[in-house]
């Protein structure tokens, strides 16, 4: 007798246990036969929401899933409250597997104070992994301040160590058989994707005019990104940017270009030069990675970037380098 999970939706006895997994903060919780739940907004002017897959490979899926989530959320200058999930089961999994990496996404939603309102959850063949999905739903930090303009001449500061998700995938992809990669996985174990310490201190601290999560396609896509939204342009020193230890060493050996690796669990941050020092100072205080990286321009400059003193354009990588590695 198997214990795998058969194809389509999961029971009602197996999803009851699931939800019962569950410890909200609030009395929202999701309930078996409804097919919507209400939130009471009422006390916000407006509210943020986001989606975001994982779909790498990944062991601990459940808490990926929130950091990825709730990232966009405090990189947007706010603070997550609600997720909705999609989970995604392969054909030959069993219901401890599944509810393992549930149970997991549901102790790091607690440390962010995110109750998980609803969601599906379903065994199919169209798929080879499980993949999880969520929409998260957040409210504005009141420290923010979201009508403020990116324009020229503004600092870009770069909060945190760039490389972190990177790391932790070639870490976890390929068999450590170098000191660099060997390296790499020391350095990166411990250190967490999440963004909400460096975005509480950063607005704590001063008027931040606009953040940015670096995900697919790495700094350098992030940059491009907060650029084309502020119609500006940029001069980028990389000897600033602070990657994790050994990550840019790894990512030669790799053939990876380490600006297009895939990087959450740092943010981007566009401040007034006058802001700039207290957002620093601020992140230092609280042992967190800080320095300007660049400057804003006229966007007609382009985006650039300075590499041992040659100034060349910032590349765009719409495909992560990071899929390098899974194509070998």
């Amino acid at each position: 007798m198997t214990n795998n999970l058969p194809e389509g939706k999961l029971n009602n006895n197996l999803l009851k246990k699931i939800i019962e997994d569950i410890n909200n903060s609030s009395s929202i919780k999701p309930k078996i036969g409804e097919d919507a739940v209400e939130i009471n907004i009422e006390n916000y002017k407006e509210i943020l929401v986001s989606s975001d897959p994982i779909t790498f490979e990944a062991d601990n899926i459940g808490s990926y899933l929130i950091d990825v989530c709730s990232n966009d959320i405090y990189a947007s200058g706010g603070t997550p409250k609600w997720l909705i999930i999609t989970c995604l089961i392969p054909i030959n999994t069993s219901f401890e597997e599944i509810r393992k990496n549930l149970s997991k996404l549901n102790k790091r939603a607690k440390l962010h104070d995110i109750d998980i309102i609803g969601g599906h959850t379903e065994v199919t063949s169209s798929v080879n992994k499980i993949i999880m999905s969520g929409t998260i739903i957040g409210v504005y930090n009141k420290h923010f301040t979201k009508d403020l303009k990116i324009r020229p001449d503004q600092d870009i500061i770069l909060g945190g160590l760039a490389g972190v998700e990177g790391s932790k995938m070639i870490s976890t992809t390929i068999k450590p058989n170098s000191s660099e990669t060997k390296k790499l996985d020391q350095k990166s174990k411990h250190l967490s994707l999440s963004v909400k310490e460096i975005a509480k201190y950063a607005l704590e601290a001063g008027q931040v005019v606009k953040m940015h999560d670096p995900t697919e396609g790495g700094i350098a896509t992030a940059i491009h990104e907060i650029t084309e939204l502020g119609e500006v342009g940029c001069k980028i020193q990389f000897k600033k940017i602070k990657f994790v230890e050994s990550f840019k060493e790894t990512c030669q050996k790799l053939r990876l270009n380490p600006l297009g690796v895939i990087s959450s669990g740092c943010l981007l941050i566009i401040s007034e030069q006058e802001n700039s020092n207290k957002i620093i100072e601020a992140l230092k205080k609280n042992k967190i990675s800080a320095s300007i990286i660049g400057k804003t321009t006229k966007k007609e400059k382009g985006n650039i970037i300075n590499i041992n003193d040659k100034l060349i354009k910032l590349e765009r990588f719409d495909q992560d380098e990071i899929i390098k590695i899974f194509k070998e």
